[in-house]
Formats: C-alpha cells, sequence, structure tokens
C-alpha cells in the first residue's frame, strides 16, 4: 500500500492563502522539506517524508490537496502518471480481437486516460514521467500478458483505433462544419454511417445548430465511418433518450461482431445489454484510478452494485445499492399532495396535450418517453416558467425546480448561493450543510465559483440548490445528466429519501431505466401522436409495472429482473424470455 500526495492545481490559489499547507505540516516544522514551493509559486508534496496526518488536507482552505493510500494497488502496477502529485493510473482494460469490452467506473478516476492510452494516443509512462520509457521497456514490462501483443503492435503502427470522445458538446464549436463533412472526415462509408444513426437528410446542417443528441449521434455516425481495428466509445448514451440509447446499443453490439469495441457507459442497463465483459475501475476522483481484471457482465454489474471487490479484497462502497419492485402502496397512505388537470400547449410546429392526475404524498412520479414529446414542456408548465395555451397548472403549490439545461452566472460561489437564498427565507441552510452537502460529496466545490464548475458538479449543486428549497412539488429534469453511475444512485436515494420524510412529491425526467428504477414509485408516459412528432401526450401518473410497459411495448423491448440484485436488465431479442414476455404483453417484468 503506497501513500499517494495529489495536488488539484486548478483549485491550489496560492497568493490567496497564507500558505497553511506548509505552516502548519509536522515534518516542516522539525525541519524536513515535506512541502515546498515550485517554480509556479504552488506547492510540491514530497510522498516520500508525508506522514499521512492530514492536516495540509483539513488546513487548506481551498480543499486543494488529496493525501491517499491506495488499496491493492502496488506501484510496479502503475500505468501512467503526468508529473509529481498528480492522477495516476493502475492497470488497464483488454480490448478483445472481437467483442464489446465495457468499463464500470465513477467520473475522474482515470477511464478516458485508460482508453487514450490503450489506443496509443497516449504512450504509457510507467510513472516515470520526467523519463518516459521505450517501447523496447514497455513491452518488455508487461511480457506474457494479453497486453503484450497489443503493446508490440500499437508500436509498429498496426492498431487502427478511433476514439468517439466523451464532450461531444464541443462539436457544435466547429464553427462552419457540416454533419455530412464532419463524417465524411472519417474517409469510410459515411451514407451507411448516417443511416444506420439516422442522421440521413440532415448532411447540410451545422454542428451548432444541432441538438446534444443529434452532436452525440453525428459523433458515433463518423466513429462507424472510420475504417478501425479497435473501437473506443466514451459515453455514447449521453443526452440520447431511451429509444436512441437502445438503437445505438444495437449498433454497438453489431461493431463488435467484426471489431474490438471498448465502451464506458453510466447507464448499467444499456452497459449490461451490449457488452460481453467489464473491468471495474475504483479509486478517488482526481488522484488516482485502479482497473480490474475483466469478468463477466452481469458479475461486472452486480459486483459494482454490491461495492466489494472479493478477489482484491476491497471496499469501495459503504453499502450495497438495492433495488426493489414496486408493489402499489396501500390504499390508507394513498393521499392526494398536488392535483393538476388537463393542459396543453401549442407552439408554431408542436401541441402538447396533458391528461388530468394527482401525485400522492411522499411519491416521485418518473416522466418517460422519447425526446421531443414534451416531457420538459411540462415540467415547464407546473414550474410556471410557460403558461399553458389550455388549463390552468396547480395553484397554491410551493415548487423546487431543476432545469434540465443548466448555465451558471455571475461570480457567485455554491456557498455564498446558498447564503443568498437562505437569507431570503426561502432555502434550508440546516439542511444543505447536514444532508445535502455530505451525500452529494459537495465539500470541495463550496467555495468555487459556479462559472468554473464541471458539467458533473453544476448538476449536483443545482440539484442541491433544487432539494435545499421548503417545497410542496420537486421537479427534476434529467438529474442524472453528466452524472456517473454512483452519483445517479446516490441523487435517486436521496429525492426518495427527502420526499418520503417531508410527505411531499416529486416530479423526475430521467431515460436512466436504472435511476428510475431507484427512485420512481409510478411513471408517467409521454409519446408522439403522429410520425413527424409535431403532436404529442402525456398521460399518467401509473403504476411503474403500466407505465414502463407502455414505454417498452412501443420500442419493442423486453426487460426480466437480475435473480441476485433485482435490477432491470434487456432481454436480448429472440430469447427465450423475450418471447415469453412478449406473448404475456410482459415488457417489464415484475418479479414475483
Amino acid at each position: 500500500m503506497a501513500r499517494i500526495a495529489v495536488l488539484l492545481e486548478d483549485r491550489c490559489h496560492p497568493k490567496q492563502c497564507q500558505g497553511e499547507c506548509q505552516a502548519y505540516c509536522p515534518p516542516v516544522r522539525m525541519g524536513q522539506e515535506c512541502i515546498v514551493w515550485g517554480e509556479g509559486g504552488k506547492p510540491i508534496i514530497s510522498e516520500t517524508l508525508c506522514i499521512g496526518c492530514g492536516i495540509c488536507v483539513h488546513k487548506c482552505p481551498f480543499t486543494a490537496i488529496k493525501i491517499l493510500n491506495t488499496p491493492e494497488a502496488a506501484e510496479e502496477e502503475m500505468v501512467h502518471r503526468y508529473g509529481l502529485n498528480t492522477f495516476r493510473l493502475y492497470r488497464l482494460p483488454i480490448p478483445r480481437p472481437k467483442g464489446v469490452v465495457g468499463m464500470i467506473g465513477p467520473n475522474g478516476i482515470g477511464k478516458s486516460t485508460a482508453l487514450r492510452v490503450v489506443s496509443g494516443v497516449e504512450r504509457p509512462n510507467l510513472g516515470r514521467y520526467d523519463a518516459p520509457p521505450s517501447w523496447e521497456e514497455i513491452i518488455r514490462k508487461y511480457r506474457g500478458t494479453e497486453l503484450q501483443s497489443h503493446f508490440i503492435r500499437l508500436s509498429k503502427g498496426e492498431v487502427r483505433s478511433v476514439i468517439k470522445p466523451q464532450y461531444v458538446d464541443t462539436l457544435a464549436q466547429r464553427e462552419g462544419l457540416t454533419v455530412g463533412k464532419y463524417v465524411d472526415e472519417a474517409g469510410g462509408d459515411s451514407a451507411q454511417a448516417l443511416a444506420s444513426t439516422e442522421l440521413t437528410g440532415r448532411e447540410g446542417v451545422l454542428l451548432s445548430e444541432l441538438s446534444g443528441g443529434e452532436l452525440q449521434l453525428a459523433a458515433l455516425a463518423r466513429t462507424l465511418a472510420t475504417d478501425a481495428d479497435l473501437y473506443l466509445l466514451d459515453e455514447p448514451s449521453n443526452y440520447l433518450d431511451i429509444v436512441h440509447r437502445l438503437k445505438v446499443a444495437r449498433l454497438i453490439r453489431g461493431l463488435g461482431e467484426r471489431a474490438s469495441v471498448v465502451v464506458v457507459e453510466h447507464d448499467l442497463a444499456l452497459l449490461d445489454y451490449l457488452a460481453d465483459q467489464a473491468h471495474l475501475v475504483y479509486g478517488e476522483e482526481a488522484a488516482f484510478g485502479v482497473v480490474t481484471r475483466p469478468m463477466p457482465m452481469r458479475t461486472a454489474i452486480n459486483t459494482y452494485l454490491q461495492g466489494y471487490l472479493a478477489d482484491e479484497n476491497v471496499r469501495f462502497r459503504t453499502e450495497p445499492i438495492v433495488f426493489t419492485t414496486h408493489p402499489p402502496k396501500a390504499v390508507a397512505h394513498r393521499v392526494a399532495k398536488v392535483t393538476f388537470g388537463a393542459l396543453e400547449k401549442t407552439f408554431p410546429r408542436f401541441h402538447l396535450t396533458v391528461g388530468g392526475g394527482s401525485l400522492q404524498k411522499a411519491e416521485v412520479v418518473g416522466i418517460v418517453g422519447p425526446n421531443s414529446t414534451g416531457k420538459t414542456t411540462f415540467v415547464k408548465m407546473l414550474a410556471g416558467v410557460e403558461v399553458p395555451s389550455s388549463g390552468t397548472p396547480p395553484v397554491g403549490v410551493t415548487v423546487g425546480y431543476k432545469p434540465q439545461y443548466l448555465r451558471a452566472t455571475g461570480d457567485w460561489t455554491l456557498r455564498e448561493r446558498v447564503d443568498s437564498l437562505a437569507a431570503g427565507g426561502g432555502f434550508d441552510a440546516e439542511l444543505f450543510a447536514r444532508e445535502l452537502v455530505p451525500t452529494l460529496r459537495l465539500s470541495g466545490v463550496l467555495e468555487v465559483p459556479l462559472t468554473e464548475l464541471s458539467g458533473g458538479e453544476l448538476q449536483l449543486a443545482a440539484i442541491a440548490l433544487c432539494l435545499g428549497r421548503p417545497a410542496t412539488l420537486y421537479l427534476l429534469d434529467e438529474p442524472s445528466a453528466y452524472l456517473d453511475s454512483d452519483q445517479r444512485m446516490n441523487v435517486a436515494r436521496l429525492v426518495k429519501r427527502l420526499v418520503e420524510r417531508q410527505g411531499s412529491a416529486a416530479l423526475v425526467v430521467d431515460h436512466d431505466v436504472y435511476f428510475l428504477d431507484l427512485v420512481a414509485d409510478s411513471l408517467m408516459a409521454f409519446s408522439p401522436e403522429n410520425a413527424d412528432f409535431t403532436r404529442a401526450r402525456g398521460d399518467g401518473p401509473f403504476s411503474m409495472r403500466e407505465g414502463m410497459n407502455a414505454l417498452l411495448e412501443r420500442i419493442q423491448v423486453t426487460f426480466r429482473r437480475d435473480e441476485e440484485s433485482h435490477r432491470p436488465r434487456i432481454n436480448k431479442e429472440g430469447s427465450v424470455l423475450d418471447r415469453e414476455q412478449r406473448a404475456k404483453g410482459e415488457y417489464y417484468y415484475e418479479a414475483s
């Protein structure tokens, strides 16, 4: 077990502090140079002299230091390190000659770095950032392993690889570039790739004019149009609705029949469906990541949910994530909290109709359906952001609202924003400090300006600002966006716990089936009323079984529940269970 020291340079502001890390360091006080100032004016921490007391971690006003032990990751297993006091990666995923290999783990622990190393974009330095090894040394290091032959081919330039980028929204910054030209740059069969991703007819549209989902499909189309031996797909489901996620999963499975594919994905139901085996990745965000040996897909996800790696004797979650079936609540406990009548909203090219319904006390209602069917419009009408063309939203209802698209403005830090809301009487600062900060792990970003937060950090901050408002009705639009699997499950349990304890109600729009299965008691289903999506309708709430059946029957997919973890699993098309459930009309299987 090795001790490592990590400095988060983007959070370190030596001109705005008193050098507390060095001033309070016990070895420094004893005359040892455990912490010295580097050329850039930022501290350099000696991992050899560090005694692991953690004083610098707690004294740093910007929470910019991490002192950690790496469990079961010996230094000889280090694959890559960017510099002194920076992130390090241990072990690598192993691409198969054909088939799909998944990677599961939180954000910030090296999955994207692993993809770059496996693809050859980044040569592994084995931790020697100041004196990188030659290919001969790297190959010798992995002698006798499956990675040896892979690195031999990489060193000779014999591996044609392509990476689908994680952040597809940056494609919109490529001014003047159309979808057709972008996909043509791959040099392959762009017409077939566009057709498979349903972008035929959009070739002349500028990337800057595409929605997030269309940008994702364009990035996938370019990847599919590339003639390669190794395809590396980083979070291919971002921005996609449940319909397109399943279509993309089928494309990736087909790709795996002729080439090697490695996929990083946080939608575990999707990954379970498209991959054959997976590597878990555990560690500490921005500090270190450890890639496990490959496991069968079912075993990998169940181990991930359990939070314990028996082979390595590592526990990376304090308590397991448990899925349960959704029996109807007892009639005696069903008390209507919010009732709404039929609502309509008309736009120049779209008309939405939502039937009336009621939300029960302590109930979380999920909202499902394809994109462009009015889910966000309905939530905005309830939040008072959109005025209905017909009907009246609930009156006398206090609302906590987290919108779909987040944009931070001004120089607020999260703490300043909370203090401002609390001073106005519209925010529970005690709940925020006691429960929201630790559950959502926001302690490290309280003093960071909201404009400097990453997409995932901003999402968590927005969820906290929503749930911290005392409200009758909470509205959360796509809260799982930008979040990793752990964060999604933490948010699901938090929302459910707060709603039940406060006796309020919540509506949650999302596309992640695991997230919805954990958070929702019932569902509203939205669907198009015509082929060109100019008219749509929303109905419900229904029971989870009825609501998911309505959605899954439309997209012709069946689910079962895992016998061990009770999590939803997508059936392979044409399997015995798939045929039996279709015959019975049971698309969303409920365990008895």
